[in-house]
């Protein structure tokens, strides 16, 4: 039974609901983009799965000079099952941001529930510039080894200099190599090509489920076009305020680098204790122990690198290891691979299994290139767009902080700001007003590390109409989690038609 929210008694595990009903007039489509708008999409069984159909739509890369360059999105439907009445379509984007809608729509019979299934086209797109629309050519295999191989505790003058320089230079060549379309890729242009894209398939409103920074997009989407939402469901929500900030004082800064400090502390003290759960964990036989062990790992591999027997990767550089440890230790799916990598390099000298991790977590593939769509090539161009420069991007903490917290200041060092000349268009939206006249859903988990609760909330807050639901459960993602409650939530919301009361608490599965 879930706990019910606060002041209120306790009921079954399933909210009281109120149907949903579109009775408003919806906005037109702008006269200024009728080249763009209404030009239905051609279908065709797609060459590699003839389960799912694929096409294109053609968008502007610039809305405000729609008459220059266009660029074309992909996308890609699995057709609703039936019996059931279709409702339209259901647009879904995984988040990243720049993730592949595409490869989210291939989860889709198994991730969304039957009723959902049976009643909507579920229909991926990957994001302008991104997979298989029209790539974007900014970060090369280089510039994305040379970011992550980077010295995150450069120790000279020069190598603090290059580490000042590096970012600018990077974001100058990638620009240069982008043009119009790198400086265009910021979640505002995705949600302005997401309206087109719902003419295109027929709908008069738009159906979407996001999670993570996809709720970024959809939350864009129903500032700019608040007649034209339908069904939205915005799961563990990226917040979008983006208030302007003072430069902090040093006493600001080493505060706030305490906390970060504590929390990377303890999901370290739990990465340990499972190590440590079934046998003696090969780092060390107590927490203090295999920190210890990983800060003289890290800071030895600065003067002398492990081989690791990869040719396109010879050598596991400190950055290479940093990378490694940082990006396994966010997913605690990985924990077990990351400590088997790291026992081979601290206690053997062999680099090949972290040296493998570390490509395995950062999509590159052993010969050196990386896949089409990745964080690292695509996160850049979306974030330095959505986010204003902050004061805090570049700031250091005081020395004792970082001696205070070592295994913190290797693993996620404070680093200089990698949007750092970034010249692109920038997010002009940056408080978010959406006065829907439907109820948005938006769901959370309470014990999600990557977007808090409170940041969920907070987004929930600023559509009108909205209805909240808590998720009593770790983890990034509410829905298709194995949690019964919110599953049916999702599914009652969706397939249905029927809005959750607000502020509803699903409980854990027992």
């Amino acid at each position: 039974m879930a706990p019910a929210p606060v002041g209120e008694a306790a009921r079954k595990d399933r909210p009281a609901t109120t149907p949903i009903a579109f009775t408003g007039p919806v906005i037109a489509d702008p006269a200024y983009l009728r080249a763009y708008y209404g030009k239905r999409v051609v279908w065709t069984k797609c060459h590699d799965d003839a389960g799912y159909d694929c096409g294109t739509v053609v968008v502007p890369v610039d809305y405000q000079h729609p008459e220059g360059a266009r660029t074309h999105i992909a996308l890609r439907r699995l057709p609703a099952s039936g019996p059931a009445p279709r409702i339209g379509s259901l647009f879904i984007n995984p988040g990243g941001p720049g993730g592949s809608g595409i490869e989210f729509v291939g989860e889709a019979s198994s991730f969304f529930g039957d009723a959902v299934r049976q009643r909507y086209d579920i229909v991926g797109f990957d994001p302008r510039g991104m997979g298989e629309s029209d790539p974007v050519s900014c970060l090369t295999d280089a510039d994305l080894d040379a970011m992550y191989a980077a010295d995150p505790t450069p120790d000279t003058a020069a190598e603090r200099a290059a580490a000042r320089r590096a970012p600018a230079e990077r974001n100058r060549r990638c620009l240069a190599r982008g043009g119009a379309l790198a400086a265009r890729m910021g979640s505002e242009f995705v949600a302005r090509d997401l309206d087109v894209l719902r003419s295109a398939v027929g709908d008069e409103r738009l159906n979407y489920y996001g999670v993570s920074y996809g709720t970024m997009i959809g939350a864009l989407y129903a500032s700019f076009y608040t007649s034209r939402v339908g069904l939205m469901v915005l799961d563990s929500a990226v917040l979008p305020d983006a208030l302007p900030e003072q430069a902090p004082s040093q006493q600001d800064v080493d505060a706030a680098a305490r906390g970060w400090a504590d929390d990377f502390d303890k999901v370290f003290d739990e990465f340990f204790t499972e190590c440590g759960s079934s046998v003696e964990c090969p780092l060390g036989r107590d927490r203090a122990t295999a920190s210890r062990a990983l800060v003289r790992f890290l800071d030895g591999l600065d003067r002398r690198p492990l081989e690791t027997g990869y040719d396109s990767l010879p050598r596991l550089t400190e950055g290479w290891a940093q990378t490694a440890i940082d990006e396994g230790l966010r997913n605690h799916d990985t924990w077990p691979e990351l400590v088997d990598a790291l026992d081979a390099a601290v206690n053997d000298g062999d680099g090949g299994p972290l040296a493998w991790f570390a490509m395995e977590s950062t999509d590159r593939n052993e010969d050196g290139t990386y896949a089409a769509t990745t964080f690292g090539r695509s996160h850049l161009l979306v974030t330095c767009s959505d986010w204003p420069r902050s004061p805090w991007a570049s700031v250091v903490p005081s020395r004792d902080v970082l001696a205070n917290h070592p295994l913190w200041a290797r693993v996620q060092p404070p680093s200089h700001d990698l949007c750092d000349g970034w010249k692109g268009v920038q997010r002009a939206t940056l408080l978010l007003d959406a006065e829907v006249d439907t109820p948005v859903l938006v769901i959370g988990n309470d014990g999600d590390r990557t977007t808090p609760i409170e940041d969920t909330r907070a987004l929930a807050g600023e559509i009108v109409r909205s209805r909240f639901v808590t998720v009593s459960a770790d983890g990034h993602g509410a829905y298709g989690r194995d949690n019964d409650c919110a599953d049916a939530v999702v599914d009652g919301y969706l397939a249905h038609l029927q809005a959750p009361e607000n502020d509803y608490v699903c409980g854990k599965n027992t």
